[in-house]
């Protein structure tokens, strides 16, 4: 499986990449140079953007764009948008282990200290949404008093309701409303993808 170019890896990207963690030095590089999440090269015409409810709620969706090839490789080779696992790893973490190259800089990887077993959380639904890159924005949202600030991708663009389609369904029947949901409904019914 490759490596996506934002996923915390060793030197050697082979070996033991820590799956569900983000190499903040290289996304902070994806977002401002427009470069796709999986393969690190610039973006073009179409950006894939994935994306949760819960991201569409809030406006900016944390994961950066891909290329068209990228996503589509993305959605049958990561197993939670492929709907092979159904639940989150509740420890990244752990995974964080140092190797032998003294040229790594697995050495500066922030550890976070054990904590109390929690039980693992369900997987929410997953959409992309295609844009355009002229409609391709970085955007940053306060922090509040529930939510850390977050960067990421304006997902409120001129052009969504026909742009978007579900990848996966919620791991958790009784999840909520989903607003991505009902705006698939809403395209449907002007001529857009049926959900």
């Amino acid at each position: 499986m490759t490596v996506p170019y934002i996923t915390l890896a060793h030197r050697d990207r082979s070996y033991r990449p820590v799956w569900g963690r983000i190499d903040a030095r290289r996304l902070h590089k994806i977002l401002n140079r427009r470069l796709c999440q999986v393969c690190g090269a610039p973006l073009t015409d179409q950006v894939v953007v994935f994306l949760r409810p819960d991201d569409y709620a809030l406006g900016v969706a944390s994961e950066p764009g891909l290329h068209p090839a990228c996503a589509e490789y993305t959605t049958q080779a990561c197993p939670v948008l492929a709907g092979r696992i159904h639940r989150y790893n509740p420890h990244p973490e752990v995974r964080s282990t140092e190797c032998d190259d003294p040229r790594c800089d697995c050495r500066h990887w922030s550890r976070t200290p054990p904590r109390e077993p929690q039980p693992p959380r369900p997987i929410e639904a997953w959409y992309a949404i295609h844009l355009p890159l002229t409609e391709y924005r970085v955007l940053t949202i306060a922090a509040t008093d529930t939510n850390p600030e977050i960067t990421g991708i304006d997902v409120h663009t001129p052009s969504l309701l026909h742009r978007v389609r579900r990848i996966r369904a919620s791991a958790d029947p009784a999840s909520g409303t989903d607003p991505l949901k009902l705006l698939l409904i809403t395209s449907a019914m002007f001529g857009g993808e049926r959900p």
